[in-house]
């Protein structure tokens, strides 16, 4: 359901898309309306990891029907970001509109010291092809190499690392046999811009708040001054302790994060709550850190999180064949 932004009252990265002259500049450009997504392609799911091309191709006519700045991917598999690369980046990979880019995930390994380029990739359900993040941005926004920095950010290694500078070495052995979650991160030096995806663990709760909490650190020490976008699977509530490394201080509720998020029932306000159409149709409490689920499960574990600064229009959680989750997507002004 399309959510309008009215408030009722009370790295070692594989660039799929290779160096390419853009079709326009990167550099600064009047204020547009333009959209951003997120979606988990549900790669490592029984059911629908095993798919085949049917699978990026839906995602491949969505971008196309859209248009979208970023699209930030979880699961995803390396064959599946190859078609995207093919079908968005042009058959060279060079003449498209879109840059492509994946990064597999590592599997866990019980040598808590083993470096992060000697652990074997983690796998889709199909073929035993490599499973991963990946980004898929616009070159006339994000720009072309050199100019289109991408970034991976071993989330719970630094976790490991951090045990291990603690002295807690069975706790670092305990996440060191983990799958090895991670962020990717694009970004445009010109436009002062960056995109991420992000995946966050989901059977163990202590490990997912650690891994919010780096990504948190990253974010903002990495990126000062930065317009700031980024889609994820949280694998948890938007209340959680987790989410309360995303989302900005007023919402309240434990937030210390530095974002806003496009789906919240109060739009660009950032406080705790709202009164919202409840399921009789009548104004009813709702926290701002809520929103259409995105799993079917009924849960909303997907976010897109953005700068305070930029102003959403709409947002839309929507529907997947291919999918355990759901596609989300907003209309900002960039």
């Amino acid at each position: 359901m399309r959510t309008h932004m009215r408030r009722m009252s009370a790295l070692v990265v594989l660039l799929l898309a290779p160096l390419a002259a853009a079709p326009a500049s990167a550099g600064a450009q009047d204020p547009a309306e333009y959209q951003i997504g997120t979606f988990n392609m549900a790669g490592g799911n029984d059911e629908h990891g095993v798919k085949g091309v049917e699978a990026p191709e839906a995602l491949v006519r969505s971008i196309q029907d859209r248009r979208p700045a970023f699209v930030a991917v979880q699961e995803g598999c390396a064959d599946w970001s190859a078609t995207l690369r093919d079908r968005l980046a042009g058959a060279n990979g060079q003449d498209g509109e879109y840059a492509v880019f994946f990064d597999a995930v590592k599997r866990g390994d019980p040598d808590q010291n083993k470096p992060t380029d000697q652990l074997a990739d983690a796998t889709c359900k199909h073929g035993g092809v490599p499973f991963g993040n990946g980004l898929v941005v616009r070159k006339d926004i994000f720009g072309t190499a050199p100019d289109q920095p991408v970034e991976s950010y071993p989330l719970t290694r630094y976790v490991i690392d951090d045990r291990q500078r603690m002295g807690d070495l069975e706790q670092a052995r305990k996440y060191a046999e983990k799958e090895r979650r991670e962020m990717l991160c694009v970004r445009s030096e010109a436009r002062r811009l960056v995109a991420c995806s992000v995946h966050l663990t989901y059977d163990d709760r202590d490990l997912r708040i650690a891994e919010a909490s780096k990504a948190r650190e990253i974010l903002q020490g990495a990126y000062p001054g930065y317009t700031k976008l980024l889609g994820g699977d949280f694998n948890d509530d938007p209340l959680s302790a987790a989410a309360d490394h995303f989302y900005a201080p007023g919402y309240q509720r434990g937030a210390e994060g530095e974002f806003k998020e496009a789906n919240s029932p109060c739009g660009n306000e950032i406080e705790e709550s709202t009164l919202a159409p409840g399921p009789a149709g009548w104004p009813a409490f709702t926290y701002c850190r809520s929103g259409e689920a995105t799993h079917n499960s009924g849960m909303k574990m997907d976010a897109l999180f953005v700068s305070p600064t930029v102003e959403v229009k709409w947002s839309d959680a929507t529907k997947a064949l291919h999918s355990d989750h759901v596609p989300l997507w907003a209309g900002v002004i960039l």
